[in-house]
């Protein structure tokens, strides 16, 4: 009976203890949540870092790209007229192109009743119907995405030299 009794006791002390034994006697536990948080802040640190840097690359990037588009609006606006009606530095927005001067007055009432203000622009033998006009690209681009959605997704921009 009392071999039966020192087992029953070491077995209560020890198999439900495999929790305490590790963490308190080996501490297994505690190391490997110490060695976890290190590497957690680690990758915190890391990730900050990298953060850092993409943002820094944006706006090196966004910065070039303002002075490419700067540098085409100063050539565009400094060249000479080359064509008739044609606005020199100008971005049409163009969301048809005919050849009979009828069908783009046509067309061209039907884009005023839309609220826009149309410009039929000649190039060549072609009637261009423009949407709107911008003297930046900046604001063409955002016209554009503007004008795609609301009147056709096959417009573009044509640049007036």
């Amino acid at each position: 009976m009392k071999k039966i009794l020192i087992l029953i006791t070491i077995s209560a002390l020890l198999l439900p203890g495999c929790k305490f034994m590790n963490e308190k006697v080996f501490k297994k536990r505690t190391a490997a949540k110490e060695y976890t948080a290190k590497l957690e802040q680690e990758l915190a640190q890391k990730d900050a870092q990298f953060e850092m840097e993409l943002s820094e690359i944006k706006q090196i990037s966004q910065a070039k790209i303002d002075s490419i588009i700067n540098y085409y609006e100063n050539e565009l606006a400094n060249k000479g007229p080359k064509r008739g009606s044609i606005g020199i530095g100008t971005f049409y927005l163009v969301v048809g192109s005919f050849k009979t001067p009828a069908y783009a007055t046509e067309y061209a009432d039907k884009i005023s009743k839309m609220g826009y203000t149309p410009e039929i622009v000649t190039f060549g033998s072609w009637n261009f119907v423009s949407a709107e006009s911008y003297t930046s690209l900046k604001e063409a681009l955002a016209g554009l995405e503007v004008v795609r959605t609301g009147i056709t997704p096959g417009s573009w921009i044509f640049v007036g030299k």
